[in-house]
């Protein structure tokens, strides 16, 4: 009932903090979908926009959208000084091959460092039995029988493994505690503050689930509510 439609790249002058889309932009992302779909879009059925900084390395050429998303080392070591590694560009989705190779530039100044690793390591929660999520699903709806399937699906997607520690010694919905939204209850809530960094409402919303398009402005903001009273209460506590 969503779709996420992008990407475009172009150069941005200032502070990271003040990046937004352009007009242009959403106006040249409705046109590339109405070519290729059937469903035709216009600007009222755009709910949110986002944008980031991406921090490539320069290396000449004059469209953003040619420059690589290679990375490149830079390491300075001069005289038996502590070494600096300085990193430019790379994608998140090349993240553990760039640390691989981060860490090979370094290994002369640390002989005891070991070997690469990650490449059959599990992320947080991937370790799901033959990676079939769907077993995995029965298997967690069997063990948290109250979970409507659209609930442990999201948990399943978004937590994998670790659901049983988001959903610890739940047995109930109600044992969830309050409903922020669809499928968005408060022990999934804590759990993101208490154990993915999570400081703002928009954190969760947002960057660690995608709760907010599914929220009402009401909800939104009553969500927001809970999260500073929270705050409060954990700094009175202190």
């Amino acid at each position: 009932d969503k779709a996420l439609i992008g990407t475009t790249d172009i150069p941005h002058e200032g502070s990271p903090d003040d990046v937004a889309i352009a007009e242009d932009e959403i106006d040249y992302l409705i046109r590339a979908v109405n070519r290729y779909f059937n469903h035709q879009i216009k600007r009222g059925d755009v709910l949110e926009t986002y944008a980031g900084v991406r921090p490539l390395y320069d290396d000449g050429e004059s469209m953003a959208q040619k420059v690589t998303r290679d990375y490149v080392f830079e390491l300075d070591a001069h005289d038996g000084a502590a070494p600096i590694l300085s990193v430019f560009g790379g994608k998140i989705t090349t993240f553990r091959k760039l640390s691989e190779h981060a860490m090979a530039r370094l290994k002369p100044f640390f002989p005891r460092l070991g070997g690469d690793w990650t490449a059959a390591a599990h992320l947080p929660g991937g370790d799901i039995d033959d990676a079939d999520f769907e077993a995995f699903l029965a298997e967690l709806r069997a063990r948290f029988p109250f979970l409507t399937p659209p609930l442990a699906r999201h948990y399943g997607r978004l937590y994998g493994t670790r659901t049983a520690d988001l959903v610890g010694n739940a047995e109930s919905i109600a044992d969830l505690g309050a409903q922020f939204g669809p499928d968005f209850y408060e022990r999934e809530a804590a759990y993101l503050i208490e154990n993915e960094w999570a400081e703002k409402a928009d954190d969760i919303l947002e960057r660690r689930t995608k709760h907010g398009l599914q929220m009402t402005g009401d909800e939104r903001s009553a969500f927001a509510a809970w999260m500073a009273n929270r705050e409060a209460k954990k700094a009175g506590a202190a």
